[in-house]
């Protein structure tokens, strides 16, 4: 590297007394080219600038003219220079702090000029200059640009910011094309009183959910406020990685709860103290059709019946002896030639309905969906209604309801009594394998709960159809609150089969970004954000 020049950023020396052959000397001249001191006395003594040329390249050396009236008229020949050396990217071009000696500017009105140079890699601007045009974007920096060493655990800040700063001299619109999807996702507010700009949230939230971990909006939040992004005493690896304290549940929600529920089937528990990390449990018949219906979703994309029937048959004679077992006219249907619904009001239709909710971007796709996904087996109206009443739950959960809209919501279209609560309903409840009598009472203990674990654990403490019951209370809660201890992700991942966890992964991968901000304030309004931010209201 040159000692006339520093990359990241592009830097001139103060002092130039020798060119490398590629280097380019950029000096202050007047239009009659007569290099009499300073900058263009040199450029014309060792760089090879022609006496009488006053614009342009001659030798080794580019002229500016400065001397021939006010600021405005120096504008148009930088301009020039720019797109001179955009055309000649062979060149590295070495600007001095042109206009700001003979010609008696200040470097604050030049630099300005030099403002679209900041993004051409082959312009190097002195430090005067860099300071003052980045100035406004390092104001908002925590690392780059800052006496903050990177092994101080700040690699990331200083990378992101780099490239924020960068970004705002792009002649691209990627920097605002990402702050608005940012907003659209529902986090324009999201800690705006932090001191960092909206649009270095969205750099990171780019990284952190589309280039690496496809996360979502709510495991973001997460992540970023566990970082302490302004706190440089984090470590690097923690700044790196996602950390280790909680996951965003999706079908896990569901699967969990079966798992958790399975050793509870037949051997009720009235307590909610529970360990939800028994080795005893494991996956039932509830989780291999749960997969049988998220298969469906992935690989079937005008979800037929048909299709569902046979994803379900291929899962089942995958899988013909869970723990708990299948029942009777389910194990029939599943080694049938020719399956046909039974009329059942059964549980089995709501409980493999997860996927159904968090794959549709309407409630009323979802509705549809939910009742043809009943309708295979379960085809009584308590049947179809278990399936779309969870489902309806599930999609509410996700995009933002109140616990209060979903009560409401249920009640009203489906006819559950559910302003009851766990303590009233526990001691005369007993296991019930009908939709009718485990939906309302699976979605109650969800209502009453305050995060996932307590949502599982109030619902297996009902003492009801625990793994079915399991899998409905935790889909609803796992969309709800966003996330599940890290720990008990890794315990339930665990205890599945390959073609299992490969099937939650793709579908997490598929459908995850569909799982709306449960945060989001009600008030929230994306559009009127958007303004601001395009008309400037708002720094980014």
């Amino acid at each position: 590297m040159s000692k006339n020049r520093t990359l990241n950023p592009n830097i001139a020396s103060g002092r130039i007394d020798v060119l490398d052959k590629d280097e380019i000397f950029v000096f202050g001249s007047n239009l009659a080219g007569q290099h009499k001191g300073g900058a263009a006395r040199a450029a014309n003594m060792k760089f090879g600038a022609e006496w009488g040329v006053g614009v342009g390249l001659t030798g080794q050396a580019y002229a500016i003219p400065t001397m021939q009236g006010g600021v405005d008229t120096i504008r148009p020949y930088v301009d020039e220079f720019i797109e001179f050396a955009k055309a000649h990217t062979d060149l590295k071009f070495l600007v001095t702090r042109i206009g700001c000696g003979i010609a008696g500017f200040k470097d604050e009105e030049i630099a300005p000029l030099f403002t679209k140079a900041m993004s051409v890699n082959n312009i190097f601007l002195p430090k005067e200059f860099y300071d003052i045009i980045a100035a406004p974007y390092l104001a908002h920096c925590f690392y780059y640009g800052k006496n903050v060493p990177e092994d101080c655990g700040a690699h990331v800040g200083h990378m992101y910011e780099e490239y924020w700063v960068r970004f705002h001299f792009d002649e691209s619109d990627y920097l605002m094309t990402e702050t608005i999807n940012f907003i659209k996702e529902g986090l324009g507010n999201f800690c705006a009183d932090d001191g960092v700009p909206v649009s270095m949230k969205a750099l990171l939230y780019n990284r952190f959910c589309h280039w690496g971990w496809y996360e979502t909006p709510d495991t973001f939040r997460s992540w970023y406020e566990s970082i302490g992004y302004t706190n440089v005493t984090k470590k690097q690896d923690t700044l790196l990685k996602n950390p280790k304290n909680k996951f965003n549940p999706l079908l896990m929600g569901a699967v969990l709860g079966d798992i958790v529920g399975s050793i509870y089937e037949f051997n009720p528990r009235k307590s909610t103290d529970i360990d939800l990390q028994d080795k005893r449990m494991d996956y039932t018949d509830d989780t291999i059709m749960t997969i049988a219906v998220a298969d469906w979703i992935l690989n079937d994309k005008k979800h037929t019946k048909k299709g569902l029937v046979t994803r379900m048959q291929e899962w089942g004679r995958k899988y013909p002896n869970p723990m708990g077992a299948y029942g009777g006219m389910f194990s029939q249907w599943l080694t049938s030639k020719n399956p046909k619904p039974y009329n059942s009001w059964g549980n089995g239709a709501a409980m493999r309905v997860a996927a159904v909710g968090f794959a549709f971007s309407t409630l009323e796709e979802t509705l549809e969906v939910a009742k043809k996904s009943a309708e295979v087996t379960h085809n009584h109206p308590e049947g179809i209604k278990g399936a779309q009443a969870t489902a309806a739950a599930i999609f509410m959960a996700r995009t933002g309801c109140s616990k209060e809209d979903i009560r409401r919501y249920i009640s009203e279209n489906f006819g559950y009594d559910l302003n009851r609560t766990c303590d009233d309903i526990r001691p005369n409840y007993s296991f019930d394998g009908s939709c009718q009598g485990t939906v309302p009472e699976s979605i109650i203990a969800f209502l009453d709960s305050k995060d996932y674990e307590d949502a599982l654990r109030l619902c297996i403490s009902l003492g009801g159809d625990a793994d079915t019951m399991g899998a409905i209370t935790g889909a609803i809660a796992g969309a709800y609150y966003g996330t599940m201890p890290y720990a008990l992700h890794v315990f339930g991942m665990a205890k599945l089969p390959d073609d299992i966890k490969d099937v939650i992964s793709k579908f997490d991968y598929n459908h995850g970004r569909m799982v709306s901000c449960y945060w989001r304030p009600p008030e929230y309004n994306a559009e009127e954000h958007i303004r601001k931010v395009q008309s400037g209201e708002i720094f980014i």
